[in-house]
C-alpha cells in the first residue's frame, strides 16, 4: 500500500508538469484550432535561454551576432514595418534590439558573479527566461502563422511540423548536440511522511506548474484580453466583426504558450540534464490533450495526472518483471484505451457533422 501511494504521489507531481505542456496545446488549439506539433522544440528553447540567463552560459560571436542580425530583421521589417510608421522608428528599435540580443548571447548577464544566492537568482533568471521565451513564441507566431491567418487550421498544424525541424536544427547549431549539467539548487522542501517520501525537486515542480496553470486560468476568466481569447476561441469571425483584434489574440496566444512550455521545460530539465534531444518530452502534451481533450483547459489537468500517475505505476509495477522502458509506452496504451470509450477525451466537446 505504502509503494502504490508513494507512485501515486510522485506521478500526481509529474503530472502536474505534462499538465502545463496540455494546457499549452489546449490555448492553441481553442484559438485557432491548430495543433502545435512544435511543442518540443519551444521546450528546449525556453530551457536554453533560461539556462543561459542562470548559469551565465555564453556562445561564440559568430552564432550570436547571427541571432541579432535576425532578430534585427524580426523588429525593423516584421513587427514594425507597418505603413503607419517610418523607417525611422523601425530601424533604429530592430539595431538596438538586435545589439542587446548580441551582448545578451556573447557577454552574458553575469548573474552568477553578481548574485551568489541560488534562490536569489533565480527568482530574478526564472522572470526573465520566461519573459524571453514568451517573446520568442511571439515572433514565431508573426513570421509563421500570421500568414495563414483565415485559412484551414491544417496548414498551421503543417506548418509547425516543418517548424519543429526547423527549431531544432538551430538549437543544434547555437548550443551543439552535448548534455548541459542543470541543477536550480533551491531550498530543499523534501517531504516525509511516515514511510512516504516525496523529494525537493518534483515537489517544486508541482508548485511551480500549479502556479502558473492558476496564472494563466486566471488570466483566460478575469481579464479583458481573456475574454477576447474566449470569444475568438468561440468563434473567430464573430469575434473580428465585434472589433476584436484576432491577429494580436493568435499573438498574446502563441507568447503564453510559449511562456508555459518554458516553465515545463525548466523544471524537466532539473530532473537530470538538458541537452537537444531532449524534445520528445514535449509528445507527452499529445495523450493529456487527447485523454482531456482538446479544447478543455480543465480536461488537460485531469489529462496530465492522469498521464503522469499511469508513468508512475508502470515504473514501479510493471518495468520490475522485465519490460524495461514500459513506463515510456504506457501513457499511450492509456490514451488508446481511452480513445475507444470516450472519443473526444473526457471532457472534450463531442462535435457531430452532418454530411
Amino acid at each position: 500500500m505504502i509503494d502504490l501511494l508513494q507512485s501515486v504521489g510522485s506521478g500526481v507531481l509529474v503530472g502536474l508538469v505534462y499538465a502545463l505542456l496540455g494546457l499549452c496545446i489546449v490555448i492553441i488549439f481553442k484559438a485557432s484550432e491548430a495543433f502545435n506539433f512544435a511543442i518540443g522544440e519551444f521546450l528546449i528553447i525556453g530551457s536554453f535561454l533560461f539556462y543561459t540567463l542562470f548559469f551565465n552560459e555564453t556562445i561564440p560571436w559568430h552564432k550570436a551576432l547571427q541571432i541579432g542580425v535576425v532578430i534585427f530583421l524580426f523588429f525593423a521589417f516584421i513587427l514594425f514595418y507597418d505603413k503607419n510608421l517610418r523607417l525611422r522608428i523601425a530601424f533604429p528599435v530592430g539595431m538596438v534590439t538586435g545589439l542587446l540580443i548580441f551582448c545578451f548571447f556573447f557577454f552574458g548577464l553575469k548573474l552568477s558573479s553578481l548574485i551568489t544566492s541560488p534562490l536569489l537568482r533565480f527568482l530574478l533568471a526564472f522572470p526573465l527566461g520566461l519573459l524571453a521565451a514568451g517573446m520568442f513564441g511571439s515572433m514565431v507566431e508573426r513570421v509563421t502563422i500570421k500568414p495563414l491567418l483565415g485559412r484551414s487550421p491544417i496548414s498551421m498544424t503543417i506548418v509547425t511540423l516543418g517548424l519543429g525541424f526547423l527549431l531544432r536544427a538551430c538549437v543544434q547549431l547555437i548550443w551543439g548536440s552535448h548534455s548541459y549539467s542543470f541543477f536550480l539548487d533551491l531550498p530543499d522542501i523534501t517531504l516525509e511522511i511516515k514511510d512516504l517520501l516525496f523529494l525537493s525537486d518534483p515537489i517544486w515542480a508541482g508548485i511551480l506548474s500549479l502556479i502558473i496553470f492558476g496564472l494563466v486560468i486566471a488570466f483566460l476568466f478575469r481579464t479583458r484580453w481573456g475574454l477576447a481569447i474566449r470569444a475568438t476561441s468561440e468563434d473567430q469571425a464573430k469575434a473580428m466583426a465585434f472589433g476584436i483584434n484576432a491577429r494580436f489574440v493568435l499573438l498574446l496566444v502563441w507568447g503564453i504558450s510559449a511562456l508555459c512550455i518554458a516553465v515545463a521545460g525548466i523544471m524537466i530539465s532539473n530532473f537530470g540534464a538538458l541537452s537537444a534531444g531532449m524534445g520528445f518530452v514535449g509528445l507527452r502534451a499529445l495523450p493529456v490533450v487527447l485523454i482531456g481533450g482538446m479544447d478543455s483547459i480543465g480536461g488537460a489537468l485531469i489529462g496530465g495526472i492522469l498521464v503522469g500517475i499511469c508513468e508512475a505505476l508502470a515504473g514501479a509495477y510493471i518495468e520490475p518483471l522485465g519490460l524495461v522502458g514500459f513506463k515510456e509506452v504506457a501513457p499511450y496504451l492509456l490514451l488508446l484505451l481511452v480513445l475507444f470509450i470516450r472519443p473526444y477525451g473526457f471532457f472534450g466537446t463531442v462535435r457531430i457533422e452532418r454530411v
